[in-house]
């Protein structure tokens, strides 16, 4: 499940998700929805802290985490 797929899908946590993410990679909660959206990719170190935060593969998470 790719990022987008994997953040909508979360019920009542997203918001919350959202600002922990923002928080790890010193982002703004706004560049982590235009993550979310697909409007703009996150650089390849914040891929890794967001798999890492979610447990999840980046490769999963982001198929094209080397770009």
């Amino acid at each position: 499940m790719v990022f987008s797929e994997y953040m909508n899908s979360l019920p009542n946590m997203k918001v919350e998700e959202i600002k922990k993410i923002a928080e790890l990679t010193s982002s703004t909660e706004i560049t982590v929805y235009r993550w979310i959206a697909g409007t703009i990719d996150p650089p390849l170190v914040k891929k890794k802290i967001i798999a890492g935060y979610l447990s999840k593969p980046i490769e999963e998470l982001f198929p094209n985490a080397n770009n």
